[in-house]
């Protein structure tokens, strides 16, 4: 086990009155989710916008700090280590973000971007060509592009950069935000498969954090669920795509476009829109949107509890109406 994740929250007041003085509130962006991965493994992080995924990786690598609850990256509590413990650290855990261009310095060439972090990690200048160039070659880039401008690359272009960046300093753990979301189908599929190669050629580790459940198909091992800060299922792939148990997975599930035009497919309906991270529902924080919420929906949340398992793996839901299946 590389990560692991106990209760994990992130709130963030609400400012209000004269000079923002009053806290009115919070918004609970995280609330308190629990989870581990595992040496080489990726664990997909899925859901709808604004559910509290990217700040989840965030505070994996403690970009942020944590309300609540801890972070143990390789057996260390995260948020104990001090400056040079937590710089020492980060070498180990990098991000690649949606939209690498807004990353990037536009006045810094290819080669500079790269060859940052390995400066500021204390790397000499000949070392830091020679990454360089390995990388360059590594992502599928020429060594001719090392001396170019970010604005001189297309979007998949600058996605390998991104990784290439995030490669330089032969991290263990790497937070996928979204990859491949803001690319055409055809470079998403080049860069989930060079994703994939590294992986298997580093032995890395990956948390790939994605609203697209097509993608998510082709490079998770484990698959968890996210609704409105809170983890609310949970499986190993093949599981959670053949017997999702929530309803919430029941929809996302459902409403990925048949791969067949026409193909006869079963819609699972959703009523309402996401509640407010401001103002989460008592009880289930789904039950204002589910077609099978019951009275105790409203009134206790749910757990996230062992179920029986037939795909071969461990599957957990926080779900009344599953919990109370024989």
């Amino acid at each position: 086990m590389l990560i692991r994740a106990d209760n994990l929250a992130k709130h963030y007041p609400i400012a209000a009155g004269f000079f923002g003085r009053k806290v009115a509130g919070s918004v609970r962006a995280v609330d308190g989710v629990s989870f581990t991965i595992d040496r080489g493994e990726t664990l997909a992080l899925v859901g709808e916008s604004g559910c509290g995924k990217s700040t989840t990786g965030r505070l994996l690598t403690r970009l942020i700090e944590p309300t609540a609850g801890t972070v143990r990256f390789d057996n260390m509590e995260i948020s104990e280590l001090d400056e040079t413990e937590l710089r020492a650290a980060r070498r180990r855990m990098q991000l690649v973000f949606q939209d690498a261009g807004s990353s990037f310095n536009p006045r810094m060439t290819v080669a500079a971007l790269i060859a940052e972090p390995m400066y500021l990690a204390g790397a000499s200048a000949a070392e830091c060509r020679a990454r360089v160039q390995e990388l360059l070659s590594l992502v599928g880039l020429a060594s001719e592009h090392a001396e170019r401008y970010p604005h001189e690359f297309s979007g998949g272009q600058r996605q390998r950069i991104g990784i290439a960046r995030a490669l330089a300093l032969r991290p263990d753990f790497v937070v996928c935000d979204e990859p491949v979301s803001a690319l055409d189908v055809s470079v998403q599929a080049q860069v989930i498969n060079l994703l994939t190669r590294l992986q298997r050629e580093f032995g890395l580790t990956y948390l790939f954090i994605s609203h697209d459940l097509r993608v998510v198909r082709h490079v998770a091992d484990r698959v968890a669920v996210m609704y409105l800060g809170r983890i609310v299922e949970i499986a190993d792939k093949q599981t959670l795509y053949k017997t999702p148990q929530h309803p919430y997975t029941r929809a996302l599930l459902s409403a990925v476009p048949a791969h067949r035009p026409g193909a006869a497919r079963t819609r699972t309906e959703v009523v309402g829109e996401v509640a407010s991270a401001r103002a989460v529902p008592s009880g289930c924080r789904y039950h204002t949107r589910c077609p099978y919420v019951m009275p105790v929906c409203r009134i206790e949340e749910p757990e996230l509890t062992d179920l029986v398992n037939d795909g071969g793996g461990a599957h957990r839901s926080a779900c009344h109406l599953v919990q109370s299946r024989p």
